[in-house]
């Protein structure tokens, strides 16, 4: 099975990328990209069976002496409306560790996108986790919404 994750921290990311292979075995083809236009970009040329993918992105990946761009507060939102308007149907779940998004008028909660997620991509938004760098309650809620993506096959 083919796993994208999407995220442009670090820690994160390592942590998504031991934890799914300790669940799933390393025999998963797990790629990892830190940027809505490298994930976007990975996705529409070789379509994975499951994205896991962060909520907030930077709009390119960070590199020495280069701009990464704006940050999207909703770039995993705005990736599933393009995966959607090109017909991709990627099982996809949001791993985030931020409660709100965006600023002032445009804030959305996080229990808010996850509704809006689960309206606008029934087909595909499999759910929504709330990571904790401290800590692990992450990984059942994380190992729930993997199962799923099984019970699909």
């Amino acid at each position: 099975m083919r796993i994208y994750i999407v995220e442009d921290s670090p820690i994160k990311a390592n942590n998504l990328i031991n934890f799914v292979s300790d669940l799933l075995g390393d025999t998963q083809d797990i790629h990892l990209y830190a940027s809505f236009q490298s994930g976007l970009k990975a996705i529409e040329a070789h379509p994975p069976h499951t994205l896991i993918l962060d909520m907030t992105l930077p709009t390119f990946d960070r590199r020495p002496n280069a701009r990464e761009g704006r940050l999207r507060p909703l770039g995993g939102y705005d990736i599933m409306r393009k995966l959607r308007l090109k017909g991709i149907h990627t099982k996809i779940i949001v791993v985030t560790q931020l409660e709100s998004f965006g600023d002032d008028e445009d804030e959305v909660s996080f229990k808010e996108i996850t509704a809006q997620c689960h309206r606008e991509f029934p087909d595909v938004f499999l759910g929504s986790v709330y990571y904790d760098q401290n800590g692990t309650n992450w990984r059942p809620h994380l190992q729930q919404l993997l199962a799923l993506v099984n019970l699909d096959d």
